[in-house]
């Protein structure tokens, strides 16, 4: 049981460590990535999103930031095709999924 514990605390600690490495590495090339959950992204990008991924399952939003402008990049399943779709900040979708 404390075996788990510790194991699982540690792969915590080594995620947040990654994440926080990848924010900082892109923030040194004008470009600052960020993952978020749907509840932190604004409501004008939430309904696109839900829009777009209806029927999917969502794998990961990052919010990018690069040159004071922000876009979402949304990743995520459907019909087992792996997609992408980009938003800005008042929801309109700036790049098709891929």
């Amino acid at each position: 049981m404390r075996r788990r514990i510790a194991s699982g605390l540690f792969r915590s600690i080594l995620i947040a460590l990654l994440i926080s490495s990848v924010t900082i590495s892109c923030g040194m090339f004008g470009k600052n990535e960020t993952v978020v959950t749907i509840t932190q992204v604004p409501a004008p990008v939430r309904a696109a999103i839900e829009k777009v991924t209806t029927g999917s399952k969502i794998k990961s939003i990052e919010k990018i930031e690069r040159n004071g402008k922000v876009t979402y990049e949304v990743e995520y399943e459907k019909e087992g095709k792996e997609l992408d779709a980009y938003f800005t900040e008042d929801g309109t979708q700036v790049k098709a999924a891929q």
